[in-house]
């Protein structure tokens, strides 16, 4: 072969070969016994984890000496890594995942009801909702600032879709914009989440409270009973969408998944299927009241938000620990896992943690670093 050609030949090999199309770990002794990451597997998790991408010099540099495996330094490097632009794919990923952000692209309203929906307004939605997590990621602050933060990010367009004050805001760029004296506050009222739990023509209490079940408090609802009619299919139910809804849950079969769901729901219907506020459905005033069959009440977002953050803040928390270990592992927890996550959970609610120091028990967690033949 001439150079150019031998040069292609081996350039194949390596594209196709499994170490350059996989993350490759070297195999678990045969006995089963589980073993630890070497530091270059490590800076691999790490890296993969945090920057959807490979290690840099410096992680490849502290690998090799044998030192990224100490704890100070490792905990320096995550710390770091955090800070770096490029941990930009953990909140792009992350966000897409946790808080199923991906589905906002399939997301079509009925231009006839929602025509001030665009394709310029969805983006600027979804962006709101991630400029929001990188904030919290990276600045330290609770975790509690997700359901209460009295500020968002904004542009022109989503300004003056949540009915804001746009002096000032420019048309494409982001802007932080306080919210105190508006009915918005944290993630519950972002319209990007209001409108990928809703249906096309209207909203949905029930695809909203389920959301908030999965992936706020890792409680999903059992899946409904195969011969229990759809809502819309039921042509004879009249009122408003929570009258339709409470004459829906009189039958037995769907009662006792819809109560906790609804309840939910309904302290989200002041914002339509698009995320824009409002005061009324159907022409009668809108009752944003649930209760909880544990006697939990509450009206409106900012009480649900409160109620979360006061009552289930435990739950909310784990949630949080439990979906970031998914996200690391790229694997689902299982039994043995529940004790660390319990642990790191625990030690999130007593310390007040952000996700940083999540991230870094997470990382220094015995199922991040070792192996196991399963």
């Amino acid at each position: 072969e001439s150079f150019e050609g031998a040069m292609r030949v081996v350039l194949q090999s390596l594209l196709v070969s499994p170490n350059f199309l996989f993350k490759v770990e070297a195999a678990t002794p045969e006995d089963g016994s589980p073993r630890q990451l070497s530091d270059y597997e490590l800076a691999t998790a790490m890296a993969y984890f945090i920057w959807g991408s490979m290690p840099d010099d410096r992680l490849f540099r502290l690998a090799t000496n044998g030192q990224l495996s100490e704890r100070d330094v490792l905990r320096r490097e995550i710390s770091r890594m955090l800070s770096d632009e490029k941990s930009s794919a953990l909140v792009d990923s992350f966000g897409e995942q946790w808080l199923q952000l991906r589905l906002l692209s399939d997301i079509d309203p009925d231009p006839g009801q929602f025509p001030e929906f665009t394709e310029h307004l969805r983006q600027s939605m979804l962006q709101e909702t991630k400029m929001l997590l990188a904030h919290v990621i990276r600045s330290g602050h609770s975790l509690q600032t997700l359901l209460d933060a009295d500020y968002t990010f904004a542009n022109r367009a989503l300004a003056r879709h949540y009915g804001l004050p746009t002096n000032g805001i420019k048309r494409r760029e982001f802007s932080k914009i306080e919210l105190a004296g508006t009915p918005r506050r944290g993630l519950l009222t972002h319209a990007s989440i209001l409108t990928l739990t809703s249906n096309p023509t209207r909203t949905s209490p029930v695809k909203r409270g389920k959301w908030v079940l999965e992936n706020l408090l890792a409680d999903p609802p059992p899946p409904a009973l195969p011969d229990v009619p759809q809502l819309d299919a039921q042509i004879e139910l009249k009122g408003t969408l929570r009258q339709r809804m409470e004459q829906h849950r009189r039958d037995p079969n769907c009662a006792s998944c819809h109560r906790q769901m609804d309840a939910i729901g309904f302290a989200l219907e002041n914002y339509d299927a698009v995320g824009k506020y409002r005061t009324s459905d159907a022409g009668q005033p809108i009752d944003a009241t649930g209760e909880l069959p544990g006697g939990s009440k509450f009206a409106g977002p900012e009480q649900l938000q409160r109620m979360i953050a006061n009552e289930k803040y435990d739950q909310f928390v784990r949630c949080i620990c439990e979906k970031l270990f998914i996200f690391a592992l790229g694997r689902g927890p299982t039994p043995r896992d529940d004790c660390v996550l319990d642990q790191i959970a625990r030690d999130a609610i007593e310390l007040d943690s952000g996700f940083e120091q999540i991230i870094i028990a997470i990382i220094e967690s015995q199922p991040f670093q070792m192996r196991a033949a399963h």
